[in-house]
């Protein structure tokens, strides 16, 4: 897996999304640097896979609205 920041951006792989890798928060099961999702308002970690994950049971089903 490829994960990359560059113009306001994250590219994992090749989906990108708006957003920036966090670079002081971690995933607290893998360890991997969290990536702050601006669509969704909300952190993730790309790597995990883990169902009991902080993170994943407070994510929104679908981004917020921009208007």
């Amino acid at each position: 897996m490829e994960i990359k920041e560059e113009d306001g951006k994250v590219i994992i792989d090749h989906f990108e999304l708006y957003g920036q890798i966090e670079r002081e928060k971690y995933c607290s099961t893998c360890k991997f640097n969290l990536i702050y999702y601006d669509n969704f308002d909300t952190y993730f970690c790309p790597k995990c896979s883990d169902p009991n994950c902080k993170y994943c049971p407070n994510r929104t089903e679908k981004p917020l609205s921009l208007t």
